[in-house]
């Protein structure tokens, strides 16, 4: 991804900048140990971010709820948006970095216009949760199907 070719560009540039510093010092003052101690900075440095990368990238793929964003907030707001009685099969995750994707069912109660129900659904995904794709399903309160799978 794309942070992480930049966290590759910024510890190449830390890299070389350190081998510079370090054969500066070492021949300013003849001491060897500042290229071992700055071999180690830059190794911390780039061992920090790998991590950190690391981290962000198993969340992504084991498809966990972007941080920062509970289920039960973004149900909690779906289910206040007039005419919808429940909220389920909601899932959130980070499809790549910095976009985050939702799925949900919404059931609605009788004579309700599905239309406005999803168009303030997807207001609300977007403008609360910073969600810009949602799919999302609405659903009369009379519909069984969702119930009826076993798994």
């Amino acid at each position: 991804n794309v942070k992480g070719a930049y966290l590759e560009v910024v510890a190449d540039t830390v890299g070389s900048v350190g081998v510079i510093v370090a054969g500066v010092l070492v021949a300013a003052t003849g001491d060897a140990w500042w290229d071992t101690g700055i071999a180690l900075v830059i190794a911390v440095f780039v061992a920090v971010r790998a991590v950190i990368l690391g981290r962000e990238v198993l969340a992504v793929l084991a498809q966990h709820a972007p941080s920062g964003m509970a289920p039960d907030d973004v149900s909690a707001a779906l289910g206040a948006i007039a005419g919808v009685t429940d909220v389920h099969d909601l899932h959130l995750w980070t499809l790549t970095s910095g976009m985050n994707v939702a799925t949900a069912h919404l059931m609605t109660a009788p004579n309700v216009d599905a239309h406005t129900v999803l168009d303030q659904a997807r207001s609300v995904m977007r403008s609360e949760f910073g969600v810009e794709h949602a799919t999302l399903q609405v659903e009369p309160d009379t519909h069984t199907g969702c119930k009826e799978v076993s798994w």
